[in-house]
């Protein structure tokens, strides 16, 4: 089975002596079962690394890994990305999902109408929003909450439906 990697935020600075730093672009704790990362610009590039420990400190987490043994060496990997093997991540997968669980579904409307393909997803505070592209050189932006969606999608559907008439965003597309 081949693995699934998704972003688990970026190597911030560092902290202490001993090769810790931050991760940031990450609200919650690391998990516990996660054992393993690769960092680096892409998952094909990155190297694998082994966690050590992790803890919370000033509202974000602080990680250290066995091959990264001084400040210097997490200095010089400041600003890369962290990549996890998305079935190491464990989540409650009915209340739940990661974006990289819905990028790549086709939307459809409320009487089954194809809407776009959602191509990306944001979070600028309030909910996530997806970008969905029609096919015809066109994007809108909906926010990924009940009013729009049906909430309740298989995670490895190739759908998502929502509970609204495709007309509603008639005026909010843009053209690429």
């Amino acid at each position: 089975m081949q693995k699934r990697w998704i972003q688990l935020g970026i190597v911030g600075k560092a902290h202490g002596l001993n090769g810790a730093f931050f991760v940031s672009q990450r609200d919650e704790e690391i998990p516990d079962g996660l054992k393993t990362l690769r960092i680096g610009p892409s998952v094909e590039t990155a190297k694998t690394f082994t966690i050590k420990s992790s803890r919370w400190q000033n509202d974000r987490p602080v990680m250290l890994c066995s091959e990264i043994a001084s400040r210097e060496a997490a200095e010089a990997i400041c600003h890369q990305p962290i990549w996890a093997d998305r079935d190491d991540m464990e989540i409650d997968e009915e209340e739940e999902y990661f974006w990289s669980d819905i990028v790549g579904k086709e939307v459809k409307d409320s009487q089954g109408t194809f809407f776009g393909t959602i191509s990306e997803v944001a979070n600028y505070g309030a909910s996530d929003i997806v970008l969905i592209e029609d096919g015809k050189g066109r994007t809108v932006e909906v926010p990924f909450v009940e009013f729009y969606f049906d909430m309740g999608f298989d995670l490895d559907g190739t759908e998502i439906r929502l509970i609204v008439l495709s007309e509603v965003f008639d005026d909010t597309w843009t053209t690429q």
